[in-house]
């Protein structure tokens, strides 16, 4: 029994030195060496604020601890770094990362797509795909630029132009007159996770078909993080299922234990992998039942030689990373209608100029040709999306070759990400970056002639919401109608009100990530 126990407590002592060694490699071994190579380049910005273990997320837990978004920082990083910096290394979890900042470097990055740098192989290195990426496996996001990743894409770019995304403005306006009636009857809402329950229906009528809940009472399994089960309709299932993804992702123990990704043998990774094999039988069941023959997934299927294996992740990716995100920035563009007062007044001005006034016929009067007609709502979207765009960074990419960025050499394996809110609040491309102010999107407005004086004239890559390149994201136009949709028609349709602590927080955000869940009293 005592040689037993002995046994026992040195398989401990060895597994305790184990778990040393390896927080010792990647929280100590991995970055410091990391830090030493890129200090040499003057054109690589290195933070002085590295904590061992934390890496550089002290940035992120400041802002979150003063009230604060938690990418703020960003929006004042290029003071922090200099004119002159190409790329800034970067490091949350186990991965040194190089985020590419300036527009020579992002243009590099582009030319050596996909020869020498190419989209990261989530589905080859499984312990690194977390969030929306582990649940949608096998998607064309989450592979290098292959022939056929490419035509998934270009086909799903096909399916997602303007002209075949117009067809289901009718269904994005009855989603949004069933939330409002919704809305009115609570008084006040969570305005983001309203706006998230509606984007999905939106985006399940369109990928999977209308006929997705006929009678209404459709509801499917979904285990709670207390255990117990509850049902939920679809559109339900994927606001909360995207909730807990996201929150999974950025879980400690998923950054610095990624086995956890494959392993799921504890919750809450163990508890959303069930619910996301639910979620996939869910979905299989809407689409052996729907007849709707406008639906991307009839679509695809008659006119393509994609599998369902293929076709489905896909859409499911479109799903999972459209609705919050959209949600997230039509909250900013209430939020700033709601602050800049003046501005909704002008938009209001353009809109009844165009019949969409209060108490119109939406479906009749909020038409494609009416919103084209609107250049300052498409300004209004624009600088919402600029300074607080849903996402911190495009997906990562991976240096497959050794090679290099602005005379700095990477070598193979290395990870890169394009930077966004970095690039959209840049004090050398935008005149007063962190101010709203749609007219610097007007080349006919005294605020661009002003910027333009003062040499602040954004170019291609100052705005990088979507991302540049070959893997842009393929729902850009579907997610820009979306939001012109919605902001003419809530703001015409309905008052509202922003508590007042909300509105003069000039450091506020609703990125994904974030703290801030704003509840607006509507009437």
């Amino acid at each position: 029994m005592v040689d037993l126990l002995w046994i026992l407590l040195k398989i401990i002592l060895y597994l305790l030195l184990a778990l040393v060694v390896y927080i010792g490699y990647i929280g100590f071994y991995i970055p410091i060496k990391a830090r030493r190579k890129y200090s040499q380049f003057k054109n690589v910005h290195v933070s002085q604020k590295f904590i061992p273990l934390l890496g550089d997320a002290g940035p992120y837990l400041e802002d979150t601890n003063n009230n604060r978004a938690h990418y703020d920082h960003k929006r004042r990083i290029e003071h922090q770094m200099g004119p002159d910096i190409d790329l800034k290394l970067e490091q949350l979890g186990t991965t040194p990362m190089l985020l590419v900042i300036s527009h020579k470097a992002l243009k590099e990055l582009l030319s050596q797509i996909p020869t020498k740098i190419d989209r990261f192989n989530f589905d080859k290195h499984k312990a690194k795909r977390s969030g929306f990426l582990k649940t949608a496996a096998g998607c064309f996001v989450n592979s290098p630029s292959t022939k056929r990743i490419l035509e998934r894409r270009k086909n799903l770019a096909k399916m997602l132009s303007l002209r075949s995304v117009s067809k289901h403005l009718p269904i994005i306006i009855k989603c949004a007159e069933f939330l409002l009636s919704k809305m009115k009857k609570q008084k006040e809402v969570n305005i983001t996770e309203e706006i998230t329950l509606c984007t999905n229906r939106i985006l399940v009528s369109i990928l999977f078909g209308q006929d997705f809940d006929k009678k209404g009472e459709d509801s499917y399994e979904y285990v709670q993080a207390d255990g117990t089960i509850t049902y939920l309709d679809i559109c339900s299932y994927f606001s909360k299922f995207a909730l807990e993804m996201a929150e999974e992702s950025t879980n400690p123990l998923t950054l610095f234990f990624p086995i956890m990704n494959i392993t799921n043998v504890v919750n809450p990774w163990k508890r959303n992998h069930k619910n996301g094999q639910s979620l996939y039988r869910a979905v299989k069941h809407i689409i052996a039942n729907s007849q709707d023959e406008d639906s991307m997934w009839s679509k695809i299927s008659k006119v393509s030689d994609f599998t369902d294996q293929e076709i489905l992740p896909d859409l499911m990716i479109l799903l999972l990373a459209g609705s919050e995100t959209t949600a997230d920035n039509f909250t900013s563009v209430l939020y700033y209608l709601k602050k800049y007062p003046d501005v909704k007044a002008k938009l209001m001005k353009e809109l009844e100029e165009n019949d969409i006034t209060p108490g119109c016929n939406a479906l009749e009067k909020i038409t494609v040709e009416n919103i084209q007609e609107c250049d300052y709502l498409s300004n209004v979207v624009k600088e919402s999306l600029r300074i607080d765009p849903p996402l911190l960074f495009s997906l990562s990419y991976e240096a497959y070759a050794d090679t290099e960025i602005c005379g700095v050499p990477i070598e193979k394996g290395t990870v890169l990400l394009q930077t966004i809110i970095d690039s959209n609040t840049n004090h050398s491309d935008w005149l007063e970056p962190n101010v709203f102010e749609p007219e610097r999107h007007n080349p006919e407005s005294e605020f661009y002639n002003e910027s333009k004086k003062k040499e602040k004239i954004q170019n291609v890559y100052s705005r990088r919401t979507f991302g540049h390149g070959p893997r842009s994201c393929p729902g850009m136009i579907l997610a820009t109608l979306e939001l012109k949709i919605f902001t003419a028609y809530f703001i015409t349709q309905m008052e509202y009100d922003v508590a007042e602590e909300d509105l003069s927080n000039d450091h506020i955000g609703f990125g994904i990530g974030g703290k801030f869940n704003p509840k607006f009293k509507i009437y």
